[in-house]
This record gives structure tokens, sequence and C-alpha cells, in this order.
């Protein structure tokens, strides 16, 4: 199957679903119909006959992800994003191993810019250690993530 980039949006997505972390490969191809594939499942992803990549086309509008500050940080940090409208916004910090560490929420967030604050602890209250982390803001269907790193 040849699967043509200009015809679908593809993110890769990690939904939490029970306390277990999920990995996703969604592709929603041009005539609207979603297709999801699990990570794990891929084996290998070829792209032929690509002619152009039109980056404007696939800019997330309702979610932005203006980072976080300071970064590096020494104790506790400021996650920034804006959302176009109001709702529940999730912010899920793992660990260089992938391990989900915090869950910050945001519920009814207001539309237009927005922040959330890590303290730096893990969901057991335990200070996590100096190292690259990672973090993702999910709100609604739509995720982005970006690292951050703890300097102490």
């Amino acid at each position: 199957m040849k699967i043509f980039l200009m015809y679908f949006i593809m993110t890769i997505s990690s939904c939490i679903i029970a306390n277990a972390q999920s990995d996703t490969l969604v592709i929603t191809k041009k005539n609207s119909i979603i297709e999801r594939y699990s990570v794990s499942q891929i084996q290998k992803i070829i792209f032929e006959n690509i002619t152009d990549v039109l980056e404007h086309q696939f800019i997330n509008k309702s979610l932005l992800l203006t980072g976080n500050y300071p970064n590096p940080f020494a104790e506790m940090t400021n996650i920034d994003f804006e959302i176009s409208s109001a709702g529940n916004v999730e912010v899920i910090i793992f660990d260089n191993s992938g391990s989900q560490i915090q869950i910050l929420k945001c519920e009814n967030c207001s539309s237009g810019k927005n922040s959330l604050l890590w303290d730096g602890f893990d969901l057991k209250k335990n200070k996590v250690q100096s190292g690259i982390y990672y973090y993702e803001v999910c709100s609604k269907n739509e995720i982005l993530s970006k690292q951050m790193i703890l300097a102490k």
C-alpha cells in the first residue's frame, strides 16, 4: 500500500487509556476518513513520489504550544499554550524513558493564552531528578509536545 503525504494529515499521538499508554498513528485522508494504527504494529513507513509538502496546510490552528519557561529550569517551570476555544486541557509529563510521571489539568480553560505550573514533582509527590523531560499538551483531539530540561 502506498501512502502519499499530500493526501492525508499524519500525527502520532499518545492516548492514555486506563492508565496505560498506547502510541497510535492517526491518518486523516483527504476524503476525511480516519485510520488508526498501533505504532507497535508498524514495521516501516515509505513515502514515495512526493513532489511537494505544503506545511502551511498542516498548521494546527486550535492549539498552540508556546513552550515552557524557564528552560532549563531548577525547581519549577511554566508550560504555556494557547487554545482557540474554551475547554479542558491536560499536560502529560514523561521522563526520558517514556514513563508518565505527572499530569497537570486545566479544566474549563479559557480561550487564548494559558499557563500551567509544574513544580518538578511526580505523581507520587517525589521530587524528580535532573534530566530531560517531555510533555504533551492535549486539548480535545489534538496533542502537541516539546521537551524541557531540569537542571538542579
